[in-house]
Order: structure tokens, then sequence, then C-alpha cells
């Protein structure tokens, strides 16, 4: 995919630190449609493909710039390698999100004000504190599964080699628990608005 001879990649990163501003362009015309074809074929969202290659090659370049690229003929795996993490941070963090969602953690979701709609800190730390209380209901191991996924980002297979358990039942669990708490959190809900009429 990226293919140059070693004299020219280092050559090239001499010339970025140096501060030749044509390198720079060199650089970004060279690498740019290898990342967006990366991220797209990953990501499946133009818009969010785009973003990360800006992303990887502002990041690349001021490495570059302050030499921190020891082997400068390992630079396309340099590249290959911020890519790769920059994409699978996007993609954890909206998994993390699309999480928070279904417990009404994100923006202003349960809150039954219109989107976009700021929310004063004492009601978003109510609705966080209700979460709380719903996730302590849970098993221990249901406490755990639902930390992983929406602290850390794990997907079931992960969970399950930290757990010891196979993937199919880790996706169970978390299925059951994400449910339990949902509708434990909506009839919290309901009961804390009876109780301010």
């Amino acid at each position: 995919m990226f293919f140059r001879g070693p004299d020219e990649w280092r050559e090239l990163t001499q010339r970025i630190l140096a501060g030749d501003p044509g390198s720079e362009n060199e650089f970004a015309r060279y690498f740019y449609p290898h990342i967006l074809v990366m991220a797209a074929g990953r990501l499946r969202d133009q818009e969010a493909a785009r973003e990360i290659t800006h992303e990887v090659l502002l990041g690349v370049l001021q490495a570059l710039r302050e030499g921190r690229l020891r082997e400068p003929v390992k630079l396309p795996a340099f590249v290959a390698g911020t890519a790769r993490n920059l994409i699978n941070q996007h993609i954890q963090q909206q998994i993390r999100l699309r999480n928070l969602d279904a417990l009404g953690l994100n923006e202003a979701a349960g809150s039954g004000r219109p989107s976009g709609e700021p929310e004063t800190e004492v009601e978003d730390e109510e609705r966080k504190s209700i979460v709380r209380a719903a996730l302590q209901m849970l098993r221990p191991v249901e406490q755990r599964i639902l930390f992983l996924t929406l602290t850390k980002g794990l997907n079931p297979r992960e969970i399950a080699l930290k757990m010891d358990m196979k993937p199919a039942n880790i996706r169970n669990r978390k299925s059951r628990a994400l449910k339990a708490v949902q509708r434990k959190v909506q009839k919290m809900i309901r009961k804390e608005r009876l109780g301010h009429l």
C-alpha cells in the first residue's frame, strides 16, 4: 500500500524536520488518499474518515517536525500505525456513546428536554445518580460487563477473554443487563417526577 525507497523516506523526513513547507505538502498529497481509504473502509462514514485522515496527517507531521521518528525509513509504518490507533479510538468512542445512549446517559437523553437544550448541573447529577443506583442493583458479573463495555469500549470477545467466559454468554448478559438498567432507570425517573408534582 505504501511504497517508496528508504532513501526517499529519509530525505523527506529530513526536509520536514528542517521546516521545508514543500515537503509537508508532498507528504500530505502522498499519504492522504491511502489514509482516507483505510479510514473509510473501517468507519463506513466519509465525513468521519476525512476528519480522521486530517488528524493523522497533522499528528504525524507534528511528530516529524519534532524529530520523534527515530527511523525515517519506517515512515509508512508510522503513518499506518497512527491511522490504525486513531480509527480504533474513534470506533471505541462511538461504541461508548451508543452504550451511553442506551442507558440515557448521553446528552439530554431521558431528560424530557428537546435535544440541544442545556440541562442544569443538578439535573445531570440527579440522572447520573439514578443510573448509578440502577447499576448497583445488578449482579457483580453484570456490573463488570457493563463497566468494561461503557468505560473501556471493549467488545464481547475482549470481555470474554478478560472474564474467562464465552463471547455469546457475555453478549446475552450484556443485553439483559442493559435492558434491566433501562427499565430501572425509567421506573426511578417516573417515581422522581411524580414526587415533584
